[in-house]
């Protein structure tokens, strides 16, 4: 299985005291397909093909944290 997860972070400040932080967070960055197990169920037609992913599909999410 092949993921990459990245993140990126930023503080600014404001006064001494004020701080603003922004961080951008990937998931799966590199969106490569993890595929599940083969079917092994002799009797069904979609016996020894793959149906589904593993893993899910690239994600990404912003957030900021302002201190006081």
């Amino acid at each position: 299985m092949q993921l990459l997860d990245a993140a990126l972070t930023r503080e600014f400040r404001m006064t001494e005291r004020y701080h603003l932080q922004v961080r951008l967070e990937g998931f799966n960055t590199l969106n490569h397909t993890n595929l599940g197990s083969p079917n092994r169920f002799v009797n069904e037609p979609q016996f020894g093909t793959v149906t589904m992913a593993m893993t899910q599909a690239r994600e990404f999410q912003l957030s900021a944290r302002f201190t006081f």
